[in-house]
C-alpha cells in the first residue's frame, strides 16, 4: 500500500533520486502513527500528524521535537542504527533533505534516518520460523537486566510507577478500547479483563508500593514486543524504536517492559521461551519479586497490542487485507489477555441443524432472542451472495442454480467466517443451516475449538405430516426466506448423513413439531448445563 499520491511529501519520498546514497527502489511501510521508506541501506521514519490523546503529533515542531527525542532515546540501545534526524526543505530543484541547521524556518517535514536491517533476521519473523532458541531469549534477558541497571530513575521517573500512576494507564486503556466491543472483543471478555486488572492494582498495592521504593521504576523502552528485534546472525540483539512520545509509557516498572516481550512470546506460541525469558532475567537482575506481577503486566500489554490493531483498523489509511489482518490480531490479543485474567465467561456456537420444514430456522430466531446472541442463516446468507431480495423465492431445482454445489460451498464459507468474526471476539453465535454433512458438523466444531468456544449441536426433527403441513403453507403464504418446497424432501432426506455419533459427544435432538417452550427450555438447559451464565452482556 503506497501514501497518499496526493501528499507532496509522502511522494517524493518514494522517488530514489530523492535520497543523498543510491537507491535502486523504494519500499513503503505504515504503522498507526509513522510512515517508514525503507531504501536498501537506510530507512527513513516519518511521524504521522496525527492527535490520539497519548500522542500528539499534530503539529510540525512536535514531530520535529519528538525525532530528535526518538534518536536520543534509541541510542541507548542500539546507536549504531540510529542515525540523524533530517529536513525536509524546499531547494532549488525542489524538496531535499537537509540537515536540522541548514533548513532552520524553512523545513516542511521532518525525518528519522536509520541504517536499514536485514529484515529476514526481525525477531517476529524468526519466532514464526521456529529459529529463536532458549540462547538468544537468554541473551535478551541479560542485554535487558544491564539496561534497566543503567537507565535513568529518581523522583520523577518513580512517581509514574506508584499505584495511582499504573491505575492511570490501566484506565485509560480501557477507556480507549470501550468502543471496540463487540468489534473485537465481547462485552462479557471485556469486562472479564477490566475487573480482574483493576481488582489486582487493589490487591496488590503495597507490592507496587515496595517496588517504587526498591528503585525499581525505570525510563525503559515501553514497546519492548519480537518486532521492535532484530537478532543479527552471529552478533548482538538490537533493541529498537522505544517510545518517545509519552513518558508515562516509558516511566514504568522494568517488569512491564519484560512482560511485554514475554506476552508476545506467548502470543507466538512460545510459552517455553517466555519462561526461559523471565528466568534467565530473575537471575541476571536478582529481581525476585518481578514473577509476581507478570500476569497483570502481560495481560496490560496484551490489551495495548489489541489497542494499537484496533487503531490500525479505523485508520482510513489502511485498506482491504491490512484491515483483515489488523483486526484479527486485535481480537486474539484480547483473547490472550483474558488468559491472563484468568478466564472469562463461557461462550457457545450453537449449530441448529436439520431437515427443511422441521422449523430449525424459528428455533434459532427464538434462541438468539432467549440469550441475545447473533444469528447467522444460511437461507439469507444464500440469497445475498446471489444478489437476491431475503424474501425472494427461487424454484431452481435441487443441486442446480442457487443450490447448486458451488454456491452452497460459498454460503458455507459465508456462515463459517460470520461464526468465527463472532467467536474470535469471545461472543456467542447460532448458526443455521441444514449442516447434511458429516463433514462441515466437524469444520464447524473445529472452529470453536479453535476459538476457545463450547459446541452444542441441535439436530431439529419433525413428523412427515408436520413437515408437508408447514412446507405447503410457506408456499401458498410466500415471505418466507427459506425455498424449502414438499417435492425436495425425499432427495434432501436421502442425502442426509446421519449424525449420531457428533450428537452423542456434543449435541441432542428436539422435536420441531412441539410448542416452543417444549423445544427451547431443554436447549436452554443444556445450555445452562454447559456453564451458559444468563447475563444480558452475554
Amino acid at each position: 500500500m503506497l501514501p497518499a499520491s496526493d501528499d507532496p511529501i509522502l511522494s517524493v519520498f518514494m522517488k530514489p533520486e530523492f535520497y543523498p546514497h543510491p537507491v535502486a527502489g523504494v519500499e513503503y511501510l505504515q504503522t498507526h502513527i509513522s510512515h517508514i521508506f525503507l531504501t536498501g541501506s537506510h530507512a527513513y521514519k516519518v511521524k504521522k500528524p496525527v492527535d490520539l490523546g497519548f500522542l500528539d503529533f499534530s503539529s510540525l515542531e512536535a514531530r520535529r521535537r519528538f525525532c530528535l527525542e526518538e534518536l536520543r532515546l534509541n541510542r541507548r540501545l542500539c546507536p549504531e542504527l540510529y542515525l540523524e534526524v533530517l529536513a525536509v526543505a524546499r531547494g532549488p530543484e525542489g524538496l531535499t533533505l537537509a540537515p536540522l541547521e541548514q533548513a532552520g524556518d524553512d523545513a516542511l517535514e521532518f525525518c528519522l534516518k536509520m541504517a536499514q536491517m536485514d529484515s529476514g533476521r526481525m525477531m517476529d519473523r524468526l519466532l514464526d520460523q521456529g529459529e529463536v532458541g532458549p540462547a538468544q531469549v537468554r541473551e535478551l534477558a541479560k542485554v535487558l537486566a544491564d539496561f534497566f541497571a543503567r537507565a535513568e530513575g529518581g523522583p520523577t521517573v518513580d512517581f509514574h510507577g506508584r499505584p495511582e500512576q499504573v491505575r492511570i494507564n490501566v484506565e485509560e486503556n480501557f477507556r480507549q478500547t470501550e468502543s471496540y466491543q463487540e468489534v473485537s472483543v465481547s462485552t462479557a471478555r471485556w469486562r472479564a479483563i477490566r475487573d480482574y486488572s483493576l481488582s489486582f492494582l487493589a490487591r496488590e498495592r503495597p507490592l507496587l508500593e515496595r517496588r517504587v521504593a526498591e528503585g525499581r521504576i525505570r525510563d525503559g523502552h515501553g514497546d519492548l514486543h519480537s518486532g521492535n528485534i532484530n537478532l543479527p546472525a552471529g552478533g548482538r540483539p538490537l533493541i529498537f524504536d522505544c517510545i518517545e512520545f509519552n513518558e508515562r509509557f516509558r516511566y514504568q516498572d522494568a517488569a512491564a517492559d519484560l512482560a511485554f516481550l514475554a506476552m508476545d512470546l506467548d502470543f507466538h506460541g512460545r510459552e517455553d521461551l517466555a519462561k526461559v525469558l523471565v528466568e534467565a532475567y530473575i537471575k541476571a537482575s536478582g529481581d525476585a519479586e518481578l514473577g509476581a506481577l507478570m500476569d497483570f503486566y502481560k495481560c496490560y500489554r496484551a490489551v495495548v497490542r489489541a489497542k494499537v490493531f484496533g487503531f490500525m483498523f479505523d485508520d482510513d489509511g489502511v485498506h482491504g487485507r491490512e484491515k483483515f489482518t489488523d483486526i484479527t490480531k486485535a481480537r486474539a490479543y484480547f483473547r490472550l489477555a483474558a488468559r491472563y485474567a484468568g478466564g472469562e465467561p463461557p461462550y457457545f456456537m450453537v449449530c441448529m441443524m436439520g431437515l427443511m420444514g422441521t422449523g430449525k430456522t424459528y428455533l434459532a430466531r427464538k434462541l438468539a432472542g432467549a440469550t441475545g446472541w447473533v444469528a447467522v442463516h444460511s437461507d439469507a446468507l444464500r440469497k445475498q451472495l446471489a444478489g437476491m431480495a431475503t424474501q425472494q423465492r427461487s424454484y431452481d431445482a435441487w443441486g442446480r442454480g442457487l443450490y447448486g454445489p458451488d454456491v452452497t460451498e460459498a454460503t458455507y464459507q459465508a456462515l463459517y467466517e460470520g461464526a468465527e468474526a463472532r467467536l474470535a471476539q469471545g461472543a456467542s453465535v447460532v448458526v443455521d443451516a441444514s449442516f447434511r454433512e458429516e463433514a462441515r458438523r466437524r469444520l464447524f466444531l473445529e472452529l470453536a475449538r479453535r476459538h476457545g468456544a463450547r459446541a452444542l449441536f441441535v439436530e431439529v426433527r419433525a413428523s412427515a405430516e408436520v413437515v408437508a403441513e408447514r412446507l405447503a403453507a410457506r408456499q401458498a403464504k410466500g415471505g418466507s426466506m427459506s425455498d424449502g418446497r414438499s417435492e425436495l424432501t425425499a432427495v434432501q432426506a436421502a442425502a442426509w448423513e446421519d449424525a449420531g455419533p457428533l450428537l452423542t459427544e456434543h449435541g441432542m435432538i428436539v422435536d420441531g413439531g412441539a410448542k416452543l417452550p417444549e423445544k427451547l427450555d431443554p436447549i436452554l438447559e443444556r445450555l445452562k448445563a454447559m456453564g451458559r451464565r444468563e447475563d444480558r452482556h452475554e
